[in-house]
């Protein structure tokens, strides 16, 4: 990460006098600077241009700073930008204790997502400091996603090596957040499960293939050595950052609420949450799987297995009726309808 590296910024400010000075300061520091006076501007050029940090004015004549800040995170492929608004001086003394969690709700901006909150009296030397700072945490965040890109592909890569498998990290993907929707999980939990999706099996990528391929039942140092994925998935995901959420899930997946699961014998709610609800998802997936050593399964023959297991206290009865329930009706044609297929001849549910 180069967080000396000059930066591209945008500044959107009415006062042409204190952009002039903004813009100035900033160009000394040899960062490319681009400036305008309204918010409908301020767009326009983002929808052109990358930019590292974009500094706007709290009031604009056609709308505000807030605004600004609001495409930005709306906006998937800005997100990663930073951005920050200057308040006048009498909101900033007022305000500047209570920005919580990058979103401020008090007085003259009832909601703003900016990074940060400057004082207009900010000297040059302030500024160029305020902005290294953005800068780098829009580099860190630029980091952690493509960590976070490379894994996922990784584990896509990894299963496209099997024909059987085509398709299983999108499908469980789509099938987990769609549990988690109807189980009224928030924007953040949603996004663990769709990443699970893709990472829950990438420490399988450590075990000898010739473990995975193998058509005869396993030895018991060779299932010892398997259960070893979900604790090599942990381990390689553990160093991003933006990957914290997902780690118990990678880890907890084949948890079983009766304790006979691994890696560390979980008994009920000492599973955690995303983990059980991931499970049911698997478990149904896993079913409908060929597998060397036996057929896949149709989806009333797994849906019959998973009930049983239910019956035995392996699964969460709540999370399994709401897969049974609101999420299986339909799914099938969902998938097909994004190019999502089940294995076997790229025909949905018909094994």
């Amino acid at each position: 990460m180069e967080a000396q590296r000059p930066g591209d910024i945008l500044v959107v400010e009415k006062d042409i006098h204190f952009l002039t000075e903004i813009c100035n300061a900033l160009r000394n520091a040899r960062h490319n600077v681009v400036s305008c006076t309204t918010t409908q501007e301020g767009l326009e050029h983002l929808e052109r241009i990358p930019f590292d940090v974009v500094l706007c004015s709290e009031h604009l004549p056609d709308g505000s700073g807030c605004d600004i800040c609001h495409f930005i995170k709306m906006t998937p492929e800005l997100q990663q930008t930073s951005c920050a608004v200057f308040l006048d001086e009498e909101n900033f003394e007022s305000h500047q204790q209570v920005i919580v969690d990058s979103t401020y709700n008090s007085g003259s901006l009832p909601c703003c997502e900016a990074d940060e909150f400057l004082s207009r009296r900010l000297s040059a030397s302030e500024l160029i400091l305020r902005v290294r700072t953005l800068i780098r945490m829009r580099r860190y965040l630029e980091e952690i996603n493509r960590a976070t890109s490379t894994l996922m592909s990784v584990a896509e890569g990894a299963e496209e090596q099997n024909p059987h498998y085509k398709g299983h990290c999108k499908r469980l993907a789509n099938m987990a957040v769609e549990l988690g929707l109807v189980l009224g999980c928030d924007e953040w939990e949603l996004g663990v499960l769709e990443k699970a999706g893709y990472l829950h099996d990438i420490g399988l990528i450590c075990i000898p293939g010739a473990i995975l391929e193998k058509s005869q039942p396993l030895s018991p140092r060779e299932m010892q050595i398997i259960k070893q994925h979900c604790v090599l998935g942990e381990k390689l995901c553990h160093p991003v950052a933006a990957l914290k959420g997902v780690l118990p899930v990678i880890r907890h997946h084949h948890e079983r609420l009766d304790g006979s699961g691994y890696p560390d014998n979980l008994l009920g709610d000492d599973v955690p949450r995303l983990a059980q609800i991931f499970a049911v998802v698997d478990v149904y997936e896993g079913m409908r799987l060929w597998r060397p050593y036996r057929a896949s399964m149709s989806e009333m023959q797994a849906i019959k297995m998973l009930a049983e297991e239910v019956d035995n206290g392996l699964w969460n009865r709540q999370i399994f009726e709401a897969f049974r329930d609101k999420v299986l009706p339909g799914m099938d044609a969902r998938l097909r309808s994004t190019h999502i297929y089940w294995a076997s001849g790229g025909v949905p549910s018909s094994h």
